[in-house]
């Protein structure tokens, strides 16, 4: 089936029938689950993370996220119900090499007044074919330009460049009919030869330092009309971002050619390759609506997920899927609590005051019998601890179980004493330089031991991924070291691979009942999708193999940690 079989109204024409009993893409007919998750002392809870920044493209954040998800090689995160809104978002791709040699580049307009010449011909120092833009003129420029439709919202422009002789005013020039919207130049001066941008004064920005017969990448983002924003441009070479959010020479632009030049008084030789234009953000995964929400209980209720952890975002966009959660007629077949970060303490007393009436719902999920359950991911202080306790006894619920989590097992102890909580977690484990899955799960594995050895009381974190590469494609504004990103992934896990090593978690709490009291686990993550964690269905699981494969997984995964805890072999069902 093409993409186009399964779009979002396929998969959300559900949404009508779900209050009735009707199916949903990959569930069997019926209602959602039974009343309420089970809850025992034998059987583990298994919670999953959810973070709600899937609120579309009208809103900085949506439109951040559905850009790092935008390039082809990863839409197979996208959620089910996302809507891939460009399916070709590649303007230009060229890399010249089917061209042939000594004409000029196919598909570009070439201007070759006397003097200079622009053709294709074999490179010297890569594999394949480049452009050569040769001009021995001083009065007229050698130069190449290729239109595009006209586009009013971000591009991602790409290009390979070298200068035999560097800083002789090579130019790149993103245009706007005939006006440049963006322009980037070499240029020489007292301090060196240099890669530079004009600003709108006029004024050229210097962004780095370039040398002769020298290959430089280049990616500009451009953006017209960004969401909460004013318009502007980012620039990186390679892979090093120079300039970030620099103002748009024009105000109110569309951008429909790529101009490559040399200069008109100047003699140079200038060498393009690898030139690619794409619409920036050609997706919009918006889960943000009670009829997604609604839909989204029933997949993981059917797959025997016991509680969502919500990142608590007080603030609107992002709290809204948990106040559609908190709205839902579905609400008691997932339980949920709160996971805090700085999003939440930055105003803890208020945001507390909001949080701790639902400590006493019965859909909030509570362990060791009536204890709501409550994680920092950080600003867990004592005094924060200490008025969470407060604030429960105050309403008259239960104390409440306090989980802390750091990235190291010390870290973690040092933190659970100093401010008084119950437990220790962490939000994820990672890898890097595409490590197997089996080496992730096999070291956090080993974690669980060594957070209970430093720490007393786990809740094991069960990660199903890690992979980082769209946030240093495209990145994201809460991560200041975007390049350590480039090599921050794992290989992607099979569904029997998560299912195995939640299997695992499970035993390890039967195991280590001393150690893991709340008989908890908590999986990264529902929905950290362009961060690599994920067991929410996607578009292309649904599409390929009309199933939640991994949610199917999961399902298979015995809760029932009785037989360790009794001493007596797994069991494998419950």
């Amino acid at each position: 089936m093409s993409l186009d079989g399964l779009r979002r109204r396929d998969v959300l024409k559900a949404a009508a029938v779900v209050a009735g009993g009707g199916a949903v893409v990959g569930l069997p007919g019926g209602t959602a689950a039974a009343a309420g998750p089970r809850v025992s002392a034998t059987r583990t809870a298994v919670g999953a993370i959810r973070w709600d920044a899937w609120v579309g493209a009208d809103w900085h954040t949506g439109s951040t996220v559905n850009r790092t998800l935008s390039p082809q090689e990863y839409q197979f995160r996208l959620p089910y119900y996302a809507q891939i809104t460009v399916p070709n978002r590649l303007l230009v791709d060229q890399s010249f090499d089917s061209d042939t040699t000594g004409a000029g580049p196919s598909g570009w307009t070439v201007s070759a007044p006397t003097g200079t010449s622009v053709s294709v011909e074999a490179a010297t120092d890569r594999t394949g074919k480049i452009v050569h833009l040769h001009d021995g003129s001083t009065t007229s420029p050698a130069s190449m330009v290729h239109t595009f439709a006209s586009q009013s919202h971000a591009v991602t422009v790409e290009w390979d460049w070298k200068e035999t002789v560097a800083g002789t005013w090579a130019r790149a020039l993103l245009v706007d009919g005939s006006t440049a919207a963006v322009d980037i130049a070499t240029t020489t001066d007292a301090n060196g030869k240099h890669l530079v941008m004009r600003a709108p004064d006029g004024s050229w920005k210097v962004l780095q330092d370039v040398a002769d017969n020298t290959w430089y990448s280049i990616k500009v983002i451009a953006d017209p009309t960004p969401p909460q924003e004013s318009p502007w441009v980012d620039v990186y070479v390679d892979g090093v971002r120079r300039i970030s959010h620099a103002a748009l020479l024009v105000s109110g632009a569309t951008f429909d050619n790529l101009t490559l030049r040399t200069n008109e008084t100047l003699t140079s030789d200038l060498y393009v390759d690898n030139v690619s234009v794409a619409v920036t953000e050609s997706v919009n995964s918006n889960g943000a609506t009670q009829a997604i929400m609604d839909q989204e209980i029933q997949y993981a209720a059917a797959a025997g997920i016991d509680y969502w952890a919500f990142v608590y975002y007080p603030q609107d966009p992002l709290s809204r899927a948990r106040n559609f959660y908190l709205s839902s007629a579905h609400k008691n077949d997932v339980n949920w609590c709160a996971l805090l970060d700085g999003n939440f303490t930055g105003a803890f007393d208020a945001n507390l005051a909001a949080l701790a009436p639902h400590f006493a719902e019965s859909n909030y999920q509570k362990v060791l019998g009536d204890r709501p359950l409550l994680y920092f991911l950080s600003g867990a202080t004592a005094t924060n601890v200490a008025s969470t306790r407060a604030k429960a006894a105050e309403l008259g619920v239960a104390d409440p179980y306090i989980v802390v989590m750091a990235w190291t097992a010390q870290s973690a102890a040092d933190l659970k004493t100093s401010v008084g909580a119950d437990a220790v977690s962490r939000y994820a484990t990672g890898g890097t330089n595409g490590a197997t899955y089996a080496s992730l799960a096999s070291a956090e594995a080993g974690l669980w031991t060594d957070y209970a050895t430093a720490g007393g009381q786990v809740v094991p974190t069960v990660s199903t991924g890690w992979d980082n590469r769209p946030r240093y494609d495209y990145p994201v504004s809460w991560i200041a070291d975007y390049a350590s990103l480039k090599n921050n992934w794992v290989q992607q896990a099979t569904p029997t691979e998560i299912a195995n090593h939640l299997g695992a978690a499970v035993q390890w709490n039967g195991a280590h009942s001393a150690n893991a009291a709340a008989n908890a686990v908590l999986i990264y993550a529902w929905n950290e999708f362009d961060e690599g964690g994920w067991i929410c269905p996607t578009l292309y699981e649904l599409r390929d193999s009309g199933r939640p494969l991994r949610l199917d997984a999961i399902a298979g995964v015995s809760r029932n940690s009785a037989a360790k805890r009794k001493g007596r072999g797994p069991h494998t069902s419950d």
